[in-house]
């Protein structure tokens, strides 16, 4: 019994520069014979087949009887994308009542190296809050409204919530979110720490506050100048790094002096009257978020930010920066790029980005210090893209040394820059 044929189209590509130089306007056609791929089962021996068809016995050719699945609701807890708490949108009520909870059965302890130290001696108890009943968390709750949280502040609480603090291709999107964040989490704390405390003991309280939150504002420049700076630092933007480093640093700094001058202005600047709630206020996380929300997110004052010779970006110029870093690494690790289309398309692909770079940037209003930057490191992308598309066409040529009847149906010449930058730099001039 005859299935089908498979015939393979040769490769029609544009022509190339040798075909250019050579004023040869044919040469790049190629010209190999039609190949087919025949394929036919039946019951005869395969001892019988013609060379080139392939007619598998009927031992071995075997029908699968239909398959079995048993169909099972979605999980709930598998769909829920796992954010850090600098990530997620908000923080409820209801969310402080759980983390509080949860908190019973936290292991305490610290790292001493790779070793994990605990430091309490009572029995470890795991719990995941899906199996949390409603019934259990009204009980905590009415305990809560009794007693009240503890007057200590949780640090070892405060030092969990700012894991993964830091900054890089797969949450730069969050940027911006993760610094205020930070920044309110401090000021929220620093008034707590001077409301409630005083003397020896409020000094003391005060250094853990800057220690914690040093290192978590260290974690999240470094990673974003490791990641976003260094990117831009491969595409020949010396001091990128080291730039993008000390604006993060100074704008989150700036952003916790600003949500710090807010609540001297507006100490009311979350009401909790009902006494069954009063623990909330000792809930630093509850607190930060009804402040950031209180000031809202496009607040003038904690977006504010002036920026000097040595911290050149201001947070808008940091999201733009990251997010377009982003944009152009992917198409690095994965060009999505044809590369059976011809060279002077890719240039003009490449113009029409450039392009649309330009009209994004004015849009965004960033600083002339980064719409600089970034026009001048697209000549180096182009190239390193380039590069990328090369490396695919070394798999073809691997195939084609492989099979040379594939020869003619992949793209085994390399990308001819000289007339790629030509186009690009004629589709640029007309635009």
């Amino acid at each position: 019994m005859f299935v089908g044929q498979i015939q393979a189209a040769p490769y029609m590509g544009k022509m190339g520069i040798s075909a250019v130089r050579a004023n040869l306007p044919f040469a790049s056609m190629q010209t190999t014979s039609t190949q087919y791929d025949r394929v036919e089962i039946g019951t005869h021996s395969q001892a019988d087949t013609r060379s080139g068809i392939y007619k598998p016995s009927s031992g071995q050719m075997q029908a699968m009887g239909s398959p079995s699945y048993t169909w099972a609701a979605p999980d709930s807890r598998l769909q829920t994308e796992l954010l850090p708490p600098s990530e997620q949108s908000s923080y409820t009520e209801e969310d402080a009542l759980l983390n509080q909870y949860m908190k019973q059965s936290r292991i305490d302890g610290y790292f001493d190296g790779d070793t994990f130290v605990r430091t309490s001696s009572e029995p470890v108890k795991l719990i995941l809050k899906n199996d949390i009943s409603k019934a259990d968390l009204e009980k905590f709750r009415g305990e809560l409204a009794e007693k009240g949280l503890e007057a200590d502040i949780d640090w070892q609480g405060v030092k969990e919530d700012f894991v993964q603090i830091g900054v890089g291709f797969d949450n730069i999107e969050r940027f911006e979110q993760k610094a205020d964040y930070l920044a309110s989490r401090y000021a929220v704390l620093k008034d707590r720490i001077q409301t409630q405390f005083t003397g020896e003991h409020q000094e003391a309280e005060l250094q853990k506050l800057e220690q914690i939150y040093a290192q978590a504002k260290e974690e999240m420049a470094n990673t974003y100048a490791e990641s976003i700076g260094g990117f831009f630092e491969d595409l020949g933007q010396s001091g990128a790094a080291e730039d993008m480093r000390n604006s993060v640093l100074a704008l989150v700094d700036q952003k916790a002096n600003a949500y710090t001058d807010y609540i001297e202005k507006n100490a009311d600047y979350v009401s909790i009257t009902d006494p069954d709630k009063q623990w909330l206020k000792q809930d630093d996380a509850y607190m930060a978020a009804q402040l950031r929300q209180s000031t809202g997110t496009s607040s003038a004052e904690t977006q504010k930010q002036s920026v000097n010779e040595q911290a050149p970006y201001n947070g808008n110029d940091l999201s733009f920066a990251g997010i377009y870093a982003k944009s152009l690494s992917q198409q690095l690790q994965n060009p999505t790029w044809n590369v059976n289309e011809s060279d002077v398309a890719l240039g003009q692909h490449l113009a029409e980005q450039y392009s649309a770079l330009k009209t994004s940037a004015g849009s965004a209003g960033i600083s002339e210090k980064l719409s600089n930057m970034l026009n001048s490191s697209f000549d180096p992308f182009m190239d390193r893209l380039m590069d990328s598309l090369d490396a695919l066409i070394d798999s073809n040529r691997k195939w084609a040394a492989e099979k040379p009847w594939m020869s003619g149906t992949i793209r085994t010449d390399y990308i001819d820059r000289e007339s790629v930058f030509h186009s690009f730099q004629n589709a640029i001039s007309k635009a």
